[in-house]
């Protein structure tokens, strides 16, 4: 993930911070170090409580004696209202597809995305559905109810679902108390997951890409952590 942007303007506020071990990504999110603790650890997937900030470089962790000062040190962009660009990812592993839901039965309210697949055993209610392709390519809607082959909105989509028509989802709503799960690397967001599944990270806006920008590998979110340090709240 990547600093998009910070909501009361101005730049990055950047910091130098020991590490607990070898770090070979930039963009990671790190959180305070527990008691004992070498340096500053990389939040979860599902958490970045006492968040502290993102990294924009790399270290190798040593804890020997030698002839430099072995401790390594990160550059981390503290600054607590800045809003992060974090790619969509179809699973757990960074850089996966979004997963394709293609309409089986077509609706003509503009209501329900028939595709067959199950939208309620890894909840989607309260999600994101957006056209991949077909006449509501590019358009999303508040997912409102699902079931074990379709997702309801309560906003209709302007235009009829036609079978082989496909769509996009993601498992939250800009704006919404929804807390979302990053990808095991904590670079991306595990879209395979369930609605309200992780934690601390909350979603401002959805950039939801269709067919024609390569919408399986190039939609994103803008995030925050709700949790950070350097706040100016008790957490």
């Amino acid at each position: 993930m990547d600093c998009a942007y910070n909501l009361f303007g101005g730049a990055p506020v950047l910091k130098k911070y020991q590490t607990n071990a070898t770090i070979s990504r930039v963009g990671q999110p790190f959180m305070i170090p527990a008691a004992n603790g070498a340096g500053v650890p990389l939040c979860t997937v599902s958490s970045a409580t006492d968040f502290m900030g993102v990294n924009l470089d790399t270290a190798t962790y040593a804890t020997a004696q030698g002839s430099t000062d072995p401790a390594a040190l990160l550059t981390l962009n503290i600054r607590p209202d800045s809003v992060y660009k974090a790619r969509l990812s179809g699973s757990a592993t960074e850089g996966t597809a979004l997963t394709l839901y293609d309409v089986t039965v077509a609706s003509t309210s503009g209501l329900v995305v028939q595709t067959g697949d199950d939208w309620s055993t890894v909840t989607q209610d309260e999600g994101t559905i957006w056209g991949y392709d077909g006449a509501n390519a590019g358009i999303m809607r508040k997912i409102t109810s699902v079931s074990t082959s379709d997702a309801t909105v309560t906003v209709a989509f302007p235009y009829d679902t036609v079978v082989g028509d496909n769509f996009l989802r993601a498992p939250f709503t800009p704006g919404q108390s929804t807390l979302v799960l990053l990808s095991t690397n904590v670079t991306e967001i595990d879209c395979s997951s369930a609605v309200g599944s992780g934690g601390t990270w909350r979603v401002i806006e959805l950039q939801a890409a269709d067919a024609s920008a390569n919408g399986r590998y190039n939609s994103f979110a803008f995030i925050q952590a709700s949790d950070s340090v350097f706040a100016g709240q008790l957490t």
